[in-house]
């Protein structure tokens, strides 16, 4: 009896927790912007608590943004999805001010209403996004494009390190910004924000790497030929055949077949030693595909090049292109981009100065980390996979007044 009981009574719970569960949400817009300035897991965390005056201003700015989203159709009448965008402002390491909105199409299940009436999207659900962010300055990464021959280097001997990189395609402008193949940045100022790659740091940086790498390498022959002669003198010969034997006289009870077995073991060591020294040995040609030379060879080039420039040449931009007389580890060559040389792509860097900090909450800088790589491609029209994410960001984007973004932010 007790057991009915127990059963009925968790029927009766589950029943009742199931009347009081709000019921799931239909295809609809968010009716305000999901507003979260307190910081979570799952943000980065601010350098210093936001002023009363910077929520404030932070916040109307995420009400007229939204505004704005709201005006599209693709986002104003899902059939099958829920949309919202979510907003927080956060002071970023370097002092900065920075929004984030997330334009979000979810899934219904995934969507719940908070106590004001916004709509919050549940952690792992099905949704597709599309990232806006203020005074962010995209990473090398971000730009770097697969359509386009890549040459990404880090430069540490110039002050500050930074990143330098193959010029990425553009597909487009866009609200007075360069839309990438997945990114979409505008600068307030109206400029690019990549500038021009310096060729004699680049050409500095890789000198010093090939010397790095070939000294490496030489330690790691010297020591290969120490162990390799080390196991050849008398002494080591002797101890190996005295292990041999002991291990195989059971096996070869004929003391003449064992030692023409121990004899045959010495001259396998014997041809072993000879193939691993001359793998050893620097070649006598001068082969920039081989493993000895290209490395040196390459280092020759680079000095060479880096000696015939005079101090406007260090100074001006670099292009990089792929030399087929190397390996492709050794391949890369940078010359001048004036140059005009065959298949050289330009090398960029992005600009030092695109998010003044004595301005530290004026927006400066509006970037859109679009959700896949073909975005740039499908805003052209070109077919693209179908298993892209693209399809809610390029739509809204086109939608979107871009002119009144730029009011929004200020400009």
């Amino acid at each position: 009896m007790q057991s009915l009981r127990l059963v009925l009574c968790i029927f009766l719970l589950s029943n009742l927790a199931l009347a009081q569960a709000p019921p799931p949400l239909t295809p609809q817009m968010s009716p305000i912007v999901t507003w979260d300035p307190d910081r979570d897991l799952s943000r980065p965390p601010t350098k210093r608590p936001l002023t009363a005056a910077e929520l404030k201003a932070a916040r109307a700015r995420a009400d007229r943004f939204y505004d704005l989203v709201k005006a599209t159709p693709a986002f104003s009448q899902p059939a099958k999805h829920v949309t919202l965008v979510t907003a927080w402002p956060v002071v970023l390491d370097d002092s900065a001010l920075s929004e984030q909105f997330t334009a979000y199409r979810s899934a219904p299940k995934d969507v719940t209403r908070r106590a004001d009436g916004s709509l919050w999207p549940k952690m792992g659900g099905a949704h597709s996004l599309l990232f806006f962010q203020t005074n962010y300055p995209p990473l090398a990464s971000n730009l770097e494009d697969r359509g386009v021959a890549r040459y990404s280097r880090t430069i540490e001997n110039d002050g500050p390190s930074y990143e330098v990189f193959s010029q990425p395609r553009t597909f487009a402008e866009v609200g007075g910004g360069t839309l990438y193949n997945s990114l979409l940045v505008i600068t307030r100022d109206g400029r690019s924000i990549l500038e021009p790659a310096p060729l004699g740091p680049i050409l500095a940086g890789e000198i010093a790497r090939y010397q790095k790498t070939i000294a490496d390498l030489d330690r790691g022959t010297k020591s290969s030929l120490e162990q390799l002669e080390a196991s050849m003198t008398p002494q080591a010969k002797a101890e190996r055949r005295a292990k041999r034997t002991e291990r195989w006289k059971a096996q070869f009870r004929n003391p003449a077949t064992l030692a023409g077995e121990l004899d045959a073991a010495d001259k396998s060591d014997e041809s072993d030693y000879q193939r691993q020294k001359e793998r050893l040995t620097p070649p006598a040609v001068r082969d920039p595909k081989s493993v000895y030379w290209g490395y040196r060879l390459a280092l020759e080039a680079l000095e060479m090049r880096l000696a015939s420039l005079d101090d406007a040449g260090r100074r001006g931009g670099a292009c990089g292109r792929m030399d087929p007389l190397f390996s492709p580890q050794n391949g890369a060559r940078f010359a001048p981009a004036a140059s005009g040389s065959t298949g050289c792509v330009p090398i960029v860097r992005i600009r030092r100065d695109l998010v003044d900090l004595k301005r530290p909450n004026e927006v400066q800088l509006l970037t859109l980390f679009l959700p896949d790589e073909p975005c740039g491609e499908q805003w052209t029209g070109k077919a693209v996979p179908q298993s892209n994410r693209c399809d809610f960001a390029v739509p809204l984007m086109r939608e979107l007044d871009w002119t009144a973004m730029r009011a929004v932010m200020g400009w």
